[in-house]
């Protein structure tokens, strides 16, 4: 599978997104300061119930390779449970919940080598499987302080936010937001993607430039820096 870069150069890159090791296309997402975004859409410009149903090997791949220049990733309750979601090998993971004693999910119940933070404003009763689970208490604010919180709380500089449209949306207004990654699946031409994709950013009601444009088949990954006199 050859990976092809049209914005800002024209460089590429044949790998197995299976075997391939992260190192291979980390140059294409490198570290970023302050609050990092992923999202996957679909050829309607929507994500399904969870990734899986837009997602793709390749997909994927590619974020692990994001995941691997973080330092901490957050989510949200519904997200990580409508993604069954895995604790990460490559940074701490905290997931945001109103409902901590609800949350029977891979990364609280399976074992892993980085903590993952349930952050609820009420310490759960439940005892989780994973022992590198722990507890951070939140306030009850909205989600974009409830975000500085965490990250001031564990010290993170380069954090991945990994949540649904909701979130996003509630998010985008605060001007926290530096970077938007998003995939768009099954599109056959640039121009159909790129219209997905600006119609998609657009709805978040942010001011953004893109910076980085690749793909591989009929599928387009697009990062945009956000402007920030949003």
């Amino acid at each position: 599978m050859i990976v092809r870069e049209i914005i800002p150069g024209s460089s590429s890159v044949e790998l197995d997104p299976r075997t391939a090791d992260i190192s291979e296309a980390a140059h294409w997402y490198p570290k970023t300061f302050g609050i990092r975004s992923n999202y996957v859409i679909d050829p309607t410009g929507h994500s399904g119930s969870n990734s899986n149903s837009s997602s793709s090997e390749i997909d994927r791949y590619f974020l692990r390779v994001i995941r691997s220049n973080s330092d901490l990733i957050i989510t949200t309750g519904r997200t990580a449970r409508a993604e069954k979601l895995r604790a990460s090998r490559f940074a701490p993971l905290a997931i945001i919940t109103s409902k901590p004693n609800d949350l029977n999910i891979p990364a609280t119940a399976d074992e892993s080598a980085k903590v993952v933070f349930v952050c609820s404003p009420e310490e759960p009763e439940t005892k989780y499987s994973n022992t590198m689970v722990k507890w951070l208490k939140i306030s009850n604010a909205p989600i974009a302080q409830v975000v500085q919180e965490i990250r001031k709380e564990l010290n993170s500089d380069y954090t991945l936010l990994e949540s649904g449209i909701k979130s996003l949306k509630q998010m985008a207004p605060s001007k926290l937001l530096d970077e938007i990654c998003l995939t768009v699946t099954h599109a056959t031409t640039r121009e159909f993607a790129t219209t997905k994709a600006e119609e998609f950013v657009e709805s978040l009601g942010v001011v953004s430039q893109l910076i980085q444009l690749l793909y591989s088949e009929d599928t387009w990954f697009f990062r945009f820096k956000v402007s920030p006199e949003n």
